[in-house]
């Protein structure tokens, strides 16, 4: 998602106070470092939230949104996480 954002903001050559100003009608704090630091989510560990993305989608980019939702959907939620079931057997091993 951080690629998205870098995308979305470039893409369209919008300014960074623009995408702030919709971001903080859902996270009031929201600011340019904020900004900066879920653009490079791989240096700092931040990301921003899926409602805020789809926020700026919906605002900027309603024309992809279809696009945008459809691939990321796609595939498994949960990436990094297996279930599995085990059937337990009892085995009775008799000696006669």
């Amino acid at each position: 998602m951080p690629d998205e954002l870098r995308e979305l903001r470039v893409g369209k050559n919008l300014p960074a106070k623009d995408i702030i100003a919709v971001v903080q009608k859902f996270y009031p704090s929201f600011d340019k470092t904020m900004l900066s630091k879920c653009e490079r989510g791989e240096k700092y560990g931040a990301t921003i939230r899926r409602d805020a993305m789809d926020a700026l989608i919906a605002e900027f980019a309603p024309e992809n949104s279809a696009a945008i939702k459809r691939r990321r959907a796609g595939g498994h939620r949960l990436t990094c996480k297996i279930n599995a079931a085990l059937k337990t057997t009892i085995m009775r091993c008799c000696n006669s």
